[in-house]
């Protein structure tokens, strides 16, 4: 692991939203060829800048690399988030390795302590509780709690078999140029590009950033908020910016529990580990908030099997 040098500020965050096309922040939706030149302009602020900061993403080992993944819905399928107690956090590597071999496994995230969240998508909402099962039976594992389901918009259009070489050739090397992943999969720059676009435009194709979050020199945190439901879940995340200015809110996110409260996930990166224990206060006493959970984030995992099935699948389909 590289020194963590990276200390990250509004421009960052402002670069990162830009990524998502001004969009929510989600599974979906990140497009890496966005470049540094029209980034800047988008946010008015000189290209050199930009481009430092993108460089200083990667440099650092902050951004890993970017994961290509097909959209689920395009066969059918349904993902949903585990929140997993561990035994100890020494037990995290083997259990990480074993999740990645159940079948609908796709990612997972590293928290500090004894917590991780994986990832799982099925063909039937039926099958949650069997891949809840699954983890709860790996060793080092002392809970699962009950799944999350994440949306996922169903493309307009089945992929065809250009489609599928086109998404390999990104999964081997998701920052080429069109030109070269054209020459790739051997067609011209200009089909590729318009193919390109309608993957990542209707959904079909999801470029995920995959971050090591100890790259940086203070901690980025989850944080899980309820708030009831007579109170506006934007006027919660005013004031949370207000404290905390460096505040993402994950878009997709917007749950309602039984009672009516909203729940809401946000990123907050707090000026240093010393003000954690201030964010978890300031958070809980916050007119409306019902509960507040925290967690600093470590690590993004992926898991490439899933993905590399479906593709195999799809190579019959008609262009």
């Amino acid at each position: 692991m590289r020194a963590p040098t990276l200390r990250p500020d509004a421009l960052d965050l402002d670069i990162f939203q830009e990524m998502y096309r001004g969009g929510p922040i989600a599974l979906s939706g990140v497009d890496p060829r966005l470049n540094a030149t029209r980034i800047a302009r988008r946010l008015k602020v000189g290209r050199a800048r930009v481009a430092l900061r993108l460089k200083a993403w990667s440099e650092s080992g902050f951004l890993e690399r970017y994961d290509v993944w097909l959209n689920p819905a395009l066969f059918g399928w349904v993902g949903a988030w585990y929140n997993v107690r561990v035994e100890r956090p020494s037990a995290k590597p083997p259990i990480l390795s074993r999740f990645g071999l159940i079948e609908g496994a796709v990612s997972g995230m590293e928290f500090l302590g004894d917590w991780l969240t994986f990832a799982g998508v099925t063909a039937d909402p039926e099958e949650f509780g069997r891949l809840r099962e699954l983890l709860g039976g790996l060793a080092g594992v002392r809970e699962v709690e009950s799944p999350t389901p994440w949306p996922a918009v169903a493309p307009r259009r089945a992929i065809s078999p250009l489609d599928v070489r086109i998404v390999r050739a990104l999964r081997e090397a998701p920052t080429a140029t069109l030109g070269a992943t054209a020459a790739r999969v051997g067609i011209s720059t200009r089909t590729m590009t318009r193919r390109y676009a309608e993957l990542v435009d209707d959904r079909a194709v999801w470029f995920v950033p995959v971050f090591d979050f100890r790259a940086i020199s203070y901690p980025i945190v989850s944080l899980v908020v309820t708030i009831a439901a007579t109170t506006s879940p934007s006027a919660v995340v005013r004031k949370i910016r207000a404290r905390y200015p460096l505040t993402l809110e994950f878009g997709g996110s917007d749950r309602r529990t039984p009672d009516g409260a909203a729940v809401r996930s946000y990123v907050v990166l707090p000026p240093s580990a010393a003000h954690l224990d201030e964010l978890d206060r300031y958070v809980a006493g916050l007119a409306g908030v019902v509960a507040e959970e925290t967690n600093v984030m470590v690590r993004m995992h992926t898991f490439p099997t899933w993905f590399d099935r479906r593709l195999g699948e799809a190579t019959g389909r008609r262009a």
